[in-house]
Formats: structure tokens, sequence, C-alpha cells
């Protein structure tokens, strides 16, 4: 078809960049559970570089009394493509930060990988969650501006702020975007739209 190869090359330009600049904790992983890249803001909570994380498998950086669960999600992670649960991560110097985390496959640079986001357990809530794997209708231009707000890590004031809306039509934007595409969470959010090819150039 003709632009398609245009189309991904500028896709996957921007999901690097979102992926860079996000204050989401992001990460991409293989079948294996290796980290084939983690993006600044979770070298940031892992205490650690990307050098020492990439390559690694996700067992290192999971509190030893979770990891026995990791090897049956995983292997559901990529018969169904979606994820999410709550994990307590382990840093460099052994603190541990409890995370609420999403896993949807994707195929990022002609690679399959799982493309895995947290953000904190304690962080606002989005609101009444949406059915997994439910397909509800297509995104406004509106609600992918605000995902891919969201995506960045921002927070509902601030992208109320950005936009010149109120707070409350943000997260009806957000809840609209749940609905559609099936997430229970915002990490899930998050991840699906990354996933799916749902942000925008505005990010």
């Amino acid at each position: 078809m003709p632009g398609t190869h245009a189309d991904a090359a500028g896709w996957e330009e921007l999901f690097w960049s979102v992926f860079e600049r996000s204050s989401n904790e992001i990460a991409l992983l293989d079948e294996k559970r290796v980290f084939l890249d983690a993006n600044p803001s979770l070298c940031a909570l892992l205490d650690a570089t990307r050098e020492q994380i990439v390559g690694e498998r996700l067992d290192r950086f999971v509190a030893p009394e979770e990891r026995a669960t990791l090897a049956g999600e995983w292997r559901r992670l990529w018969q169904t493509r979606d994820w999410v649960c709550d994990r307590t991560l382990v840093r460099a110097d052994g603190t541990r930060v409890n995370r609420q985390y999403a896993a949807r496959t994707s195929a990022i640079a002609g690679r399959r990988v799982a493309v895995l986001v947290w953000v904190d357990a304690e962080s606002e809530t989005s609101g009444r969650p949406g059915r997994t794997g439910a397909t509800r209708g297509q995104l406004t231009p509106r609600e992918r501006e605000v995902l891919s707000m969201v995506a960045l890590g921002q927070t509902s004031a601030q992208v109320a702020e950005q936009l010149h809306i109120t707070t409350e039509t943000v997260r009806t934007h957000i809840r609209n975007a749940m609905a559609k595409t099936g997430a229970r969470t915002r990490a899930q959010l998050v991840a699906i739209a990354l996933a799916d090819r749902h942000i925008t150039d505005g990010a």
C-alpha cells in the first residue's frame, strides 16, 4: 500500500520521542522477559543506567517473593496481548517501590515486543475502568490528544491547564478512551496507546 513504509517510519519516530520524554516509566521486553530498552524515567526509578538494565531479565528487578508468578503471567501476556497487575520493584540500592504496571504486545522496529508501563500505585485514578479486550469505537481527535499527553506522564490537571478545559472534562476524555480501548487502568491505557498507535504527533 502506498505510504505504508513512510507511515510506519513516522509512527516509530513518534513512539521513540514519547518513550524518551515520558515521565511514565516505560520499557520494551522480549518474549523471554529480557529488557530491550528502558526509558530515562524507568532508569531513575530503578536507580540504574540503561546499560545496567538492557539485557537483564525483568525478574532481577521484581521482589523475590513475587517472582514465582512471572512466568505464568508472561505466557498469558503473549497469548492475550495484555497484562495488568501491581508489582514491587527492587531498586539498585535494595529499596522497594510499589508500582502498578501494564503490558501490551506490539511490533516495534520490525520486532515483536512487549511495551511495559509502570505508574505509581497511589497515583490518581482515571474513573470507571473499561472492559479488557472491548473495542467500542474509534477515539476522537480530542481523546487522542489527551491520551498523548497522558502517555507523556501529565496529570489530568496539567492536561486541563494546557488545553484550557476543566479537569473533569479531561477525566471524561480519559474514561471514554478507557471504555473504547478496554483499558482498566491508566497504566494499561498508556500501554495500549503506545502499542496500538493511538498517540498523535502533537505529543
